[in-house]
This record gives C-alpha cells, structure tokens and sequence, in this order.
C-alpha cells in the first residue's frame, strides 16, 4: 500500500509540474510573439515569468488535491490503467480548476477552460505515465 501510495503522490506531483508546464508554455509563447524578435525584450519576459509558473504550480497543487485523489483512489478501486481515463479525468480537473478560481461565466467563452483542460488532460497523461513506469520499476528489482 506504501509503495501505491507514493507512485501515487509522485505521479500527481508529475502531473501538477507538467500541468504548469503546458499553461507557462502559452504564455512564453505570448512572449516570443510579443517580442517581435528582441531577444533583450524576450530574456527579461522569460525571468519575469519564473515566479508567476511558480504560483501556477502551487495554486495547481492546491486546487487539484481533493479531485485528483477521488480519481486516483477510484483508478485503483476498479483497476483502471487507461491512458485515456486519466487524461478525460484531468481535463475535466482542470476545467473544474478555473471554473473554481475565475467564478464568471465568461471564463467558458474566453477559451480560458480548453487551456485548463488540455493543460489537465495533459497533467493526467503524465500521471498515467510516470506512475505506470514506476510500477514497472518496482516489479523489476
């Protein structure tokens, strides 16, 4: 159970980082395109940027514990190893996500949802990933 438990915490910590990841990639892609080629300009975005993902990642652990944790025990519950469960489970995390933390109805016409939820479908395949090799890992040695 130990071992279950922290491939779990492993994964959802994986998932959280590359949830972040997805979301900091729009805005530096923002960036590059704002830029128009300066690269001064570019470098110091890129900085500024570092402590925003960092909050981003907190904020993400935060809001997707309780969720991710009902899903992670009902993936073990019924044994279910699709990658496909775990990536419509974190979209539909992320889009719960802001719809929790931007409380408005235009956050579903802004495309802000499909950026949490891909960003979330993208944090539950990395989820399924990591946790699947650890298991691996562990059957092997």
């Amino acid at each position: 159970m130990s071992s279950t438990c922290s491939r779990a915490f492993g994964g959802w910590l994986a998932g959280c980082g590359a949830a972040t990841a997805a979301i900091a990639a729009i805005g530096q892609t923002v960036l590059m395109i704002a830029s128009h080629g300066d690269l001064a300009r570019l470098a110091y975005g890129i900085v500024v940027l570092l402590l925003p993902s960092a909050v981003i990642f907190v904020v993400t652990c935060l809001l997707t514990a309780i969720p991710a944790a009902i899903v992670i025990w009902l993936s073990e519950e019924f044994r279910i190893r699709s990658a496909g469960f775990f990536a419509a489970a974190g979209a539909a995390i992320g889009a719960l996500s802001i719809t929790v933390l931007l409380r408005h109805p235009a956050v579903w016409t802004s495309g802000l949802v499909c950026l949490f939820a891909a960003a979330g479908s993208v944090a539950g395949l990395t989820y399924w990933f990591v946790v699947r090799e650890l298991a691996a890992r562990e059957h092997a040695t």
